[in-house]
């Protein structure tokens, strides 16, 4: 079956919950879970943030990048979280639609900028600026990239056993494709 021999990306925007969902759906499916974002700050030693302050976003997405394909040339099959940025470019694209199935996780604005108010403090684009203006650009220059994942699972309104319940749905459809 398709689900042991290809590994899962989670992508979507910031604040939509990667991470959380990645970590419970790694261990319903007993695989391990990668988080890039943690994976740059263990190789690095610094936090996301202060990559940002000091070197710049390009610096960044260099490093994730570099990060994200190591995993994906690796022999296990993990559930990957990656950041919300990581498809800038169509090559990273279509490296992830090659070598695994891609999952995005679709918000709607008002929930995102409900989610995110309180919770800046690890997102470098988000400090200083207006959320709601910013998060609106951001969506509007990655949704036709995001799009391209094999499967999209909106999680407004949802919990997660929810929208853990229909990733694995998904994936055992998908597989059978």
């Amino acid at each position: 079956m398709i689900l042991e021999k290809k590994k899962i990306v989670l992508v979507g925007m910031t604040g939509v919950g990667k991470t959380t969902i990645g970590r419970v759906l790694s261990k319903i499916l007993r695989r391990t879970f990668v988080d890039i974002d943690f994976e740059v700050e263990k190789a690095s030693g610094q936090k996301t943030h202060h990559i940002f302050e000091k070197y710049g976003e390009d610096e960044f997405r260099k490093i994730e990048k570099k990060t994200l394909y190591r995993f994906l040339e690796s022999k296990n099959n993990p559930v990957i979280a990656t950041g919300a940025g990581i498809l800038g470019d169509q090559k990273v694209i279509d490296s992830i639609k090659e070598k695994s199935i891609c999952i995005f996780l679709e918000i709607k604005m008002n929930n995102l900028v409900q989610r995110l108010t309180n919770n800046l403090k690890s997102r470098p684009l988000l400090k200083n600026v207006d959320l709601k203006e910013k998060l609106e650009s951001m969506i509007n220059s990655r949704t036709k990239k995001y799009e391209q994942a094999h499967i999209i699972i909106s999680v407004d309104g949802l919990t997660i056993p929810d929208i853990v319940r229909r990733i694995i749905n998904n994936l055992k459809y998908h597989g059978k494709n």
